[in-house]
């Protein structure tokens, strides 16, 4: 979604709504798959120099399963204000420096997005694979509870070595 500073009225919202197809786009396989399809509604307002622009919208998203790396399918909302100046005096840490007259929305909605997925996502009725020989598989939370009761064995032959004080 592309805003021309040059065709907004001053001190006056305008709304625009698309449909934005993000599916040309290449995800990481471990967290988002894809985006099926995006509905945003902008409000754009310009105060002289600064552009205030209140994005909302949903997305439905094909994420990972932990467990079975298989597709699962997500409705997320997303709501966000950004504000955009063209005077380089005036950039913040919340206010983008944007020299062109014409901005581009698509990388800021597109992070809203992935801001929205967990990274964490269990597929209904999926479970932890099985432990077998030679392996072992651990949940998170068992993982971190062994690791803080043990120590690196790889390292416990130094426990054995005898110095020579001298």
């Amino acid at each position: 979604m592309k805003l021309n500073r040059a065709t907004l009225p001053v001190q006056k919202s305008q709304t625009f709504t698309e449909e934005l197809d993000f599916s040309k786009l290449t995800f990481d396989e471990n967290h988002v798959k894809r985006i099926e399809s995006c509905s945003v509604t902008v409000v754009a307002t310009e105060f002289g120099d600064i552009l205030q622009c209140q994005i909302s919208g949903k997305a439905h998203v094909v994420a990972s399963c932990s467990y079975t790396l298989d597709d699962v399918p997500l409705d997320v909302k997303f709501h966000e204000n950004f504000y955009f100046t063209d005077s380089k005096d005036d950039e913040a840490e919340d206010c983008y420096y944007e020299p062109n007259v014409e901005i581009d929305l698509d990388p800021h909605i597109l992070a809203l997005i992935l801001a929205e997925v967990p990274h964490n996502i269990v597929k209904s009725g999926a479970q932890l694979p099985k432990s077998g020989n030679g392996y072992r598989v651990l949940s998170e939370d068992e993982f971190i509870r062994e690791k803080s009761h043990k120590g690196n064995s790889a390292f416990d032959i130094l426990d054995s070595i005898e110095f020579d004080d001298k």
